[in-house]
């Protein structure tokens, strides 16, 4: 009879080690898949950013928006040449 209360003992505790493990894995499975679906929607935010990031670096936005600050192009650039010492370009070019 002990040895059948041993084996009965055996066998319920590794069914209960069994049903401990087999929680453990199934909470870890639905942490992962957590952490999968906020790592799709953090992917999703990150291109939202680069696409809003894109749209705001546009060239016309920016002169759009200097010229709504009040700000004017500036004149176009003169160029020194060191060796003769004359100056090169058109200083009316940069102006309306």
């Amino acid at each position: 009879m002990p040895f059948v209360l041993l084996v009965l003992g055996l066998l319920g505790g590794a069914m209960i080690s069994l049903l401990a493990l087999r929680t453990v894995l199934i909470e870890d499975a639905f942490a992962i898949t957590r952490l999968e679906q906020d790592y799709r929607n953090l992917s999703h935010q990150q291109e939202a950013l680069q696409e809003q990031v894109v749209a705001l670096e546009a060239p016309d936005r920016i002169a759009s928006e200097a010229e709504a600050m009040g700000m004017e192009p500036g004149d176009a650039p003169l160029f020194i040449d060191l060796r003769t010492g004359t100056i090169d370009g058109d200083p009316e070019a940069g102006t309306p």
